[in-house]
């Protein structure tokens, strides 16, 4: 069980911390160009991104970022007119900008690197819905020097401030995210291991995958951004005003038609070897009646190493998760666990069934399969797709019963 703050850190400590971080999960590659860092982001999931209005806000936001920027922003790329990134040049940005409302989806990225093979401090993305079906999604990226001083830190809330004025937002957050270059996949590893030690950094790297989030949101971070579509269904929880009374250190502001939770002063890094931040506990807690209950698919490809398939984004959802709330209070004593079931699947690095029983799909309605300890997940399960007409598909197995009587839920793994 993890041990949860009983008194915040003061901000001269919180800001060591992030320094150190800061240092410590600066990727270099052989010539010390950056390949990953700790970053400021914002992340956006969108409605009305895709109609003509829409794309005219997006565009308004690139422009504003352009220029707020100009000596530090090096390259782009325009989905919608070339196939990689180029050199950001007026002559190349104007001619980008001519045709990006002529097309179906706006895609368009921008970096103060020189390329999309590297991370860069600052980095702009959009993505906006096909058809304007479904949500748009955004990203901004910025260096962490900003949260080292009070003129940063309102430069960094001045954005969040105009996005959620100017946009239809679902859900969102802002906060610490492991920053990757355009082209992460070989770096996906890296973000895995950084946000699974440190729950306060959101991995974001696959973020503009929309159809994952359509339903609920997908993180909290030390701001989550709560739209009109779910905002309902937060505050009309029980004991949602005893918990905010209860908790003065967390803060509600509506900007636009989106609550903006903050939780605290500054950003956390949530290192699990460590006591857990409690308002990210708490944030996390009020959330769960909004939040995504089960993924669709992973949040990493296949590529090589650890990463996040659907089981891993399951337990990564749960992580500030405790059974130790009552009215919306948490008991800081309590030592109650929050149990899971026992998932696992073929696509994990960690692959291999951890207790012999009966294991039954998780993610449709399957057959159930007894597996022995020891042995490989199967990558697929069988299901009844046709009155009795067997057929079989990629599967997230759920242990059922063990063969040594003990319990099916257990605390989380992650």
């Amino acid at each position: 069980m993890h041990s949860i703050e009983q008194q915040t850190p003061s901000d001269a400590e919180l800001l060591e911390q992030l320094r150190l971080a800061e240092r410590e999960l600066l990727m270099l590659d052989k010539d010390d160009q950056v390949l990953s860092n700790l970053s400021l982001t914002i992340q956006i999931y969108f409605n009305n991104g895709g109609n003509d209005e829409g794309k005219q806000k997006v565009l308004d936001l690139i422009d504003k970022f352009k220029n707020q920027y100009p000596s530090v922003l090096r390259s782009h790329f325009a989905a919608f007119r070339s196939t990689g990134f180029v050199k950001l040049t007026d002559k190349s940005y104007q001619s980008a900008s001519a045709k990006a409302k002529d097309s179906n989806v706006l895609e368009w990225h921008f970096t103060s690197a020189e390329s999309g093979q590297f991370s860069g401090d600052y980095a702009l993305g959009v993505l906006t819905a096909r058809d304007n079906y479904g949500l748009s999604h955004m990203h901004l990226n910025f260096p962490m020097a900003l949260i080292f001083s009070d003129e940063g830190r309102k430069e960094y809330y001045d954005w969040i401030k105009y996005i959620l004025s100017h946009f239809e937002v679902f859900h969102g957050y802002a906060g610490l995210s492991i920053q990757l270059p355009f082209d992460r996949h070989p770096y996906q590893f890296y973000e895995y291991e950084v946000s699974k030690k440190y729950w306060g950094i959101t991995p974001d790297g696959a973020s503009f995958l929309r159809g994952e989030w359509m339903r609920g949101i997908r993180s909290i971070n030390w701001y989550t951004f709560i739209g009109a579509e779910l905002r309902n269904q937060l505050v009309g929880q029980p004991n949602y005003l005893d918990t905010m009374k209860a908790y003065p250190e967390l803060s509600v502001e509506e900007i636009g038609q989106t609550l903006s939770f903050k939780a605290g002063p500054l950003p956390r890094l949530g290192d699990k070897a460590l006591a857990l931040p409690l308002p990210y506990v708490v944030i996390s807690q009020l959330c769960r009646v909004v939040r995504t209950e089960m993924p669709s698919d992973d949040m990493h490809t296949a590529y090589r190493g650890p990463r996040y398939s659907i089981s891993e984004v399951y337990y990564w959802i749960r992580r500030w998760d405790s059974a130790n709330f009552d009215q919306g209070i948490l008991n800081l004593n309590g030592r109650k666990e929050e149990l899971l079931p026992v998932l696992g699947d073929y696509s994990n690095d960690d692959n291999i069934v951890p207790y012999t029983g009966i294991w039954i799909p998780f993610d449709f309605e399957g057959l159930g399969k007894e597996l022995k300890k020891g042995q490989e997940f199967p990558e697929e399960a069988e299901y009844d797709w046709n009155d009795g007409e067997l057929d079989s598909k990629p599967a997230v197995w759920k242990l059922a019963k063990r063969e040594d009587g003990g319990p099916v839920l257990l605390p989380n793994p992650f």
